[in-house]
């Protein structure tokens, strides 16, 4: 398919891309959600998508990765790089706020992990602390 010049300008169009949205917060899976996307893009779609996501990760990874080597981590140009960069720096906001959710995520399940550690250990040792 090639891609459209402009949006078409009628109701029905609105009101299908309206129910798109709805789809999307109706799939009650990750499962449902790859089974939709790998129907509705195109492999190469899918792909671009995947990396897009993946580089937005390490555009905000507190370790402040270089946009070159960003670039050859994600094996997609320095241009796409900076795109992404640009549409989590001034974008809508949307990309920008699901990293940070995965982000908070990932730092509670740490957090348990690191808790489940500290309570591990043999009961001897434990009860040596009540003393």
């Amino acid at each position: 398919m090639s891609k459209p010049k402009s949006e078409v300008d009628e109701e029905t169009y609105f009101r299908d891309i309206h129910f798109l949205y709805e789809i999307f917060n109706s799939l009650k899976s990750t499962q449902e959600i790859k089974l939709f996307l790998r129907d509705i893009l195109t492999r190469s779609e899918l792909r671009m998508i995947k990396r897009r996501w993946h580089i937005a990760n390490l555009v905000m990874d507190p370790v402040g990765y270089d946009i070159r080597w960003i670039s050859r981590k994600s094996k997609t140009s320095t241009q796409t790089v900076s795109r992404v960069k640009s549409i989590l720096e001034g974008g809508e906001g949307g990309l920008k706020l699901a990293v940070e959710r995965v982000r908070k995520h990932l730092e509670k399940e740490r957090q348990k992990y690191i808790e489940s550690k500290r309570s591990g250990g043999s009961k001897l040792v434990k009860s040596w602390w009540h003393w």
